[in-house]
């Protein structure tokens, strides 16, 4: 298989993020846990600092630890110094929940963790987790849906299963940080969810003490956003769990998207249509006046984004809706599907993209910048009115000149301090704001 490799497959790249920093991602959403990662070589302390300037909400390096060791260590498979570090820190910092992300190294080792996991919670009197990643050949998606499955599995042993007819909890929500855009996604979808007469306690991830998520073993459904599709059947061979009670959704992004995620919840949970239509209705009610505004001043506008499979899927359906055109759209990452898998989202809504949009998939820096151009030829983002993406692009696309709006991980200079969701009915009107803001704005 090595003998295929190019230089290519050694650069640096967005999904350059690992399983390992997916895990620590899953931990840092939950805002009593420690990730405490077992072995370190620094990588982790250098992907971190995305973080620390992403998350303007709260501090993105004070729950996660290291357990140093030597080769010794690692030959005669020595624990000790990893359970003495999580005593204190989970006692120091209060933590509800530890996370054991293992190194590559310790992973290859295949070294059990299960007497370890159960001595520790009875030294610490705090659930204690052992995420099972292997950090190559995933990224940080990967590990983070990973998290969210050993979480919900870890509830159905902690807790009896007393189902509540109208509740649900929701997995695969994107939260990477404490702030207005991850928040208001929160609220927004539970507030759809209410539309249809559904409370959701129990969101992963949802920034809240990890004591919220025992209200898992009482939903009466499991709504598996695309984020975590991967790990939808993990989540039915739970004992306790009916596999017909684990529902995989789409994106609720974008108007039309938003109605489609509604009926198959309804549909699902056998909602009455009068109930969905009613509520959907008087939803794009209240919308379509401000959408409208925004389509008449952003028809025709060309965009181009950068974005793993899913919010890429999303935000074509989103701006396709305000008539806006792509002319460059990135896949980044990989383990949520490439551009097939993106396309096949667009189809089902029968959306199609003009033949000339050019695909890039997992992009390497190169690559992404040479869509700025060389100054000599005309630059594939000539006419674009707006680049989507995160702070790894607007750095490489600079050059261009492109009025760029920050959106996904890792956005270091975009930070909300208000409610700013971009899923649902209205997610779709306040990304649609920004879009317009940031393309006007240059105008």
């Amino acid at each position: 298989m090595y003998e295929d490799l190019t230089l290519d497959d050694l650069v640096i790249r967005s999904s350059s993020h690992t399983p390992f920093f997916g895990v620590y991602l899953a931990a840092h959403a939950i805002p009593d846990a420690l990730c405490m990662c077992h072995a370190s070589v620094g990588c982790k302390v250098k992907t971190q600092q995305h973080l620390v300037a992403h998350d303007g909400g709260t501090d993105a390096h004070n729950r996660m630890r290291y357990s140093q060791f030597i080769d010794e260590d690692l030959i005669q498979g020595s624990t000790e110094q990893l359970e003495s570090e999580i005593i204190a820190f989970a006692r120091r910092l209060g933590s509800q929940l530890v996370l054991i992300d293992s190194s590559t190294p310790i992973s290859l080792q295949a070294q059990p963790l299960g007497p370890v996991v159960e001595r520790l919670r009875q030294k610490t009197g705090v659930d204690v987790l052992a995420v099972p990643q292997r950090n190559y050949q995933d990224d940080l998606y990967a590990g983070f849906a990973a998290t969210e499955a050993a979480i919900f599995r870890r509830q159905f042993e902690r807790f009896e299963v007393h189902v509540q007819a109208d509740e649900v909890s929701v997995l695969g929500l994107p939260f990477d940080r404490f702030e207005g855009d991850c928040e208001g996604n929160v609220v927004e979808v539970r507030r759809l969810l209410a539309g249809l007469g559904l409370r959701s306690p129990a969101v992963y991830l949802a920034g809240e003490p990890y004591a919220t998520l025992a209200h898992t073993t009482q939903a009466r459904a499991h709504l598996v956003l695309p984020w975590a599709h991967g790990q939808a059947r993990e989540l039915q061979k739970v004992p306790g769990v009916a596999v017909d009670s684990v529902h995989k959704l789409g994106v609720p992004m974008g108007f039309a998207a938003t109605g489609r995620w509604l009926a198959q919840v309804a549909q699902a949970l056998q909602v009455p249509k009068p109930r969905l239509d009613a509520f959907v209705q008087a939803e794009l009610q209240a919308a379509k006046p401000l959408a409208e505004l925004a389509r008449r001043r952003l028809r025709g506008q060309k965009f181009a984004a950068f974005a793993e499979a899913p919010r890429l899927a999303g935000l074509v359906l989103l701006l396709r809706e305000l008539d806006m055109v792509p002319s460059v759209l990135a896949v980044t990452h990989f383990r949520l599907g490439g551009q097939r898998e993106v396309e096949a989202m667009l189809a089902e809504h029968g959306v199609q993209l003009p033949p000339d949009v050019r695909w890039l998939s997992d992009p390497t820096p190169q690559q992404v910048r040479a869509l700025a151009g060389d100054g000599q030829s005309r630059p594939p983002l000539d006419g674009t009115s707006v680049i989507i993406g995160t702070t790894i692009e607007r750095e490489a696309l600079a050059p261009s000149g492109v009025p760029f709006l920050e959106f996904g991980f890792p956005s270091e200079q975009r930070h909300f301090l208000q409610p700013a969701p971009w899923l649902g009915y209205r997610g779709a009107l306040r990304f649609a704001e920004q879009v317009l803001q940031t393309v006007t704005r240059v105008r």
